[in-house]
């Protein structure tokens, strides 16, 4: 009998935790099935019309970055100005951008606070995924000052999937030739080469015509048919260029080069 009572008490504690309303600030959401929750979050309107969420703890920082603050749903993926980006303890960034997905729900922004929802799949170079689910924001209050969305990233990475094994090169170039910039990540027999103008900017562009692209696997040259170079972020004052590609080859190899990235020094 006292058994029986200790579980029909313990029974109700959990369904009174999984009914729990949320009455104060808050920022959570289930990261790999690990729990995070913000100990402080804020938003913030930009001179633009952007608007960002920001959730933190000691080590970790989750920013909502999206094109307007209107209520409304904000698809995330692909060229979408909207995306999230988390960085963890280990100073890992993810990113929704460019091949990442979700989405962010803003159900209220009544009296400067902002209550929503939302769920995402994000990539970091090095090809891990982070899973994000039952994401919420509840009476976030718009703050002054900036929301820094860029998190320092390490410099001079390239990786891959090539026809779905991981490529995550160990030696890495970057030479700035004059007119054209030229990319080279190299791990074992293989080696993944692209070379684009100097003067590209932010955005998606094929690989045709003064942008190529190719992989070298023992020796044997295989030239990119179709693809796609997305430049993220290109400093020319600090000489680093960061971006996403795809690509494939002819036959008879017909080689797909899928999820690739790259951060790199010049």
């Amino acid at each position: 009998m006292r058994t029986f009572i200790l579980f029909f008490f313990a029974a109700i504690a959990l369904m009174s935790c999984d009914n729990t309303e949320i009455n104060e600030r808050a920022l959570q959401v289930n990261l790999n099935n690990e729990f995070f929750k913000a100990v402080d979050s804020r938003a913030q309107l930009e001179p633009d019309g952007s608007f960002s969420i920001q959730g933190f703890t000691d080590l970790e920082i989750l920013t909502i970055r999206l094109s307007n603050s209107t209520p409304g749903v904000y698809t995330l993926g692909g060229d979408s100005p909207n995306r999230i980006i988390f960085q963890d303890f280990e100073n890992s960034v993810y990113t929704t951008n460019t091949y990442g997905s979700g989405q962010v729900t803003i159900e209220d922004a009544s009296s400067g606070f902002f209550t929503g929802k939302f769920r995402f799949v994000g990539y970091r170079f090095g090809l891990d995924t982070l899973t994000a689910q039952n994401g919420l924001f509840y009476r976030v209050p718009l703050t002054s000052g900036l929301i820094d969305d860029n998190p320092i990233i390490d410099v001079n990475l390239l990786s891959a999937v090539i026809d779905g094994v991981n490529f995550n090169a160990t030696t890495i170039t970057g030479v700035d030739s004059g007119n054209f910039i030229l990319i080279s990540g190299t791990s074992g027999n293989t080696t993944i080469s692209f070379s684009f103008p100097n003067t590209l900017t932010n955005g998606n562009n094929p690989i045709a015509g003064n942008i190529s692209a190719m992989i070298t696997i023992n020796g044997v040259e295989s030239d990119a048919i179709t693809g796609n170079l997305s430049i993220v972020n290109h400093n020319t004052e600090l000489n680093s260029i960061s971006g996403a590609f795809s690509f494939n080859t002819a036959s008879p190899d017909a080689i797909s080069i899928t999820q690739g990235q790259f951060n790199v020094d010049y």
